[in-house]
């Protein structure tokens, strides 16, 4: 879901939600593909934001928010789900 469209800067704060079935679960942040021009902010897990660093591995009910200036929140969606 698109959180916040910064359009002056022409960028897109966008949210995911890792579940179970996220292809993306269980996998290390230095292996995804992201969309191009699109960053990882910051991971949420268990309501505190943590900085994304690139052996942190996503689990299920984490929060990854995005900055993007090219993705769409299908783009983020399909990278991750």
């Amino acid at each position: 879901m698109a959180l916040l469209r910064l359009s002056k800067a022409g960028v897109e704060v966008i949210e995911t939600v890792i579940t179970t079935r996220s292809r993306t679960a269980g996998a290390p942040l230095s292996d995804l593909v992201l969309p191009s021009g699109t960053v990882i902010a910051t991971v949420v897990r268990d309501g505190q934001p943590t900085a994304p660093e690139p052996d942190m591995r996503l689990r299920p009910g984490d929060e990854v928010l995005l900055v993007s200036h090219r993705a769409t929140e299908q783009d983020v969606q399909s990278a991750f789900q």
